[in-house]
């Protein structure tokens, strides 16, 4: 009976392994494509119409002006990132309507995507425009090491878990699985963590657009253009690891969620 409990005691623990594992994969691959967006993006080499490179200078030094900053540089490319499954055309891409550029040593960049600019009213582009901004101002406002020191407590983590399941290994080798096992589940947890900042972030920057803009149509309607182009819903059916993808490792609110907060704020 002792033989059969402890066989079935490492299936169970093989089993949450693995789990960890994958789920472990996947919320660094979300990570490393959360930082490859700002830079990847598709048919940077077509063609812009300078008149789009102008409205999207124009919607930024409008917002600048309102919240008295100096506008920050604009860029406008066809698409950002890969195109989104299901769009014929590929005018939308997995990186969204618009994005800053931070880079070492250079000012940054707001790059705005093409649908952004052709789907868009004038007031929505502003809108978008200030959400960029807000990121700019909060990123000018922050040091490096506060924007850093989560990447440091991450590897602190997995180097304690590591050198926890080791020193578990040599001690007592039954105890290395479940060791290796808390180490995944804190390291997931810990990525977990850092997307809900992200997503705070995220809300920090509407909350500061709507102040600025007082322009609640036009926020509705970025969000419509943002969920029909990029955040379709997933279905109360839907597959079980979809619903938690979204709760817990989506960088951005649902759409509606941040509206409502946008909409609260006006009071």
């Amino acid at each position: 009976m002792p033989d059969q409990l402890t066989s079935a005691l490492l299936i169970v623990v093989a089993i949450a392994y693995l789990g960890g594992a994958v789920l472990l994969v996947v919320a660094l691959a979300k990570v490393l494509l959360a930082w490859s967006v700002s830079w990847r993006a598709s048919g940077q080499t077509s063609p812009v119409d300078v008149v789009l490179q102008q409205r999207a200078a124009a919607a930024m030094a409008a917002v600048a002006a309102v919240a008295n900053v100096p506008p920050p540089a604009t860029d406008v490319v066809a698409i950002l990132g890969a195109p989104v499954a299901g769009e014929a055309d590929g005018t939308v891409g997995d990186g969204g309507l618009a994005v800053t550029r931070f880079r070492a040593g250079r000012p940054p960049t707001v790059v705005f995507a093409r649908a952004a600019l052709t789907g868009l009213s004038a007031g929505a582009v502003q809108s978008l425009a200030a959400h960029e901004l807000g990121h700019v101002i909060r990123r000018e406002g922050s040091s490096a090491a506060a924007r850093y020191s989560w990447l440091v407590g991450y590897l602190l983590l997995v180097l304690a878990g590591a050198g926890l399941t080791a020193a578990a290994l040599a001690a007592s080798p039954q105890l290395a699985s479940p060791s290796l096992l808390a180490t995944m589940s804190a390291a997931v947890a810990f990525l977990g963590l850092r997307f809900t900042f992200d997503r705070r972030e995220e809300a920090a920057a509407d909350l500061f657009a709507i102040d600025l803009t007082r322009d609640l149509d036009a926020a509705a309607e970025l969000m419509r253009f943002y969920e029909k182009s990029l955040a379709r819903p997933t279905p109360d059916g839907g597959p079980a690891w979809s619903r938690l993808e979204r709760r817990w490792f989506a960088t951005h609110p649902e759409p509606q969620a941040r509206l409502a907060a946008m909409r609260r704020r006006l009071g």
